[in-house]
């Protein structure tokens, strides 16, 4: 399958930044929000069937979720956002694990490793 990049919740100036970008490295870009954030990720994937599933209630935030890609091209592709600046804190690749959870597990996820990080690095610093 062709590189896929979920934008899940990004504002429409850094989607249209990002797919222009992608574009130009062969990527697909799906954005995700409102009633599709109650989907797996394997539903938005395309791997899985899509099924009725209210937004969750609780807040999701932007991250970008990368599925298909070999390891070459996922670091091209974040290379290329560096150089463009178009950060994204919260990034995920599809995994086996993560398939079935929807957008605000791994949002939910993403943020506890995010904290969890940042106090490994205050007490190292």
């Amino acid at each position: 399958m062709k590189p896929l990049a979920l934008c899940v919740q990004m504002e429409k100036e850094r989607l249209l930044r990002l797919s222009f970008l992608a574009m130009g490295l062969g990527v697909r870009v799906k954005s995700v929000d409102g009633a599709k954030l109650g989907q797996t990720l394997g539903a938005l994937c395309g791997l899985d069937e899509e099924k009725p599933s209210p937004a969750p209630a609780q807040g999701v935030g932007e991250m970008l979720v990368l599925a298909f890609f070999e390891d070459a091209q996922l670091d091209r592709f974040l290379a290329a956002l560096r150089q463009n600046d178009l950060i994204v804190p919260l990034k995920a690749v599809l995994t086996p694990n993560n398939r079935h959870w929807n957008c605000a597990q791994l949002y939910q996820e993403l943020k506890s490793e995010a904290a969890a990080f940042a106090a490994q690095r205050g007490k190292q610093g």
